[in-house]
């Protein structure tokens, strides 16, 4: 690892520090999988539209620390469908996954979610 990507990845340890986990639910019927992967992120309020009647969506951003995922067992990228559960136990769907690299070193992932 070089000494900048070293540097930003203890920047983004440093400043995400809310505990988050991704679940990853693989297989159906008995052969279902449900995996959860620990971590720690920042959750950010995201901008809030009216779909019709008075129903309302909101979409947040999430950047969480990716090292910590992969340590725990994570074998591969987030991806969209999985799902992140916030520090206050609320459970998000993943819509869109963005990699932060830093001279080719996975540091963290910022996430489009919806609950």
């Amino acid at each position: 690892m070089s000494a900048l990507a070293a540097r930003a990845n203890v920047h983004y340890r440093n400043n995400l520090h809310e505990p988050v986990t991704i679940r990853r639910i693989t297989g159906t019927g008995p052969s279902r999988v449900d995996e959860t992967y620990s971590t720690v992120g920042r959750v950010f309020d995201g901008e809030r539209r009216e779909l019709t009647g008075g129903i309302a969506q909101q979409d947040r951003t999430a950047i969480i620390y990716a090292p910590t995922l992969f340590d725990a067992g994570l074998a591969s990228d987030v991806v969209i469908g999985d799902f992140l559960i916030d520090q206050n136990g609320i459970e998000h769907t993943v819509y869109e996954v963005k990699a932060r690299r830093v001279e080719g070193v996975m540091i963290a992932y910022e996430l489009t979610v919806r609950a």
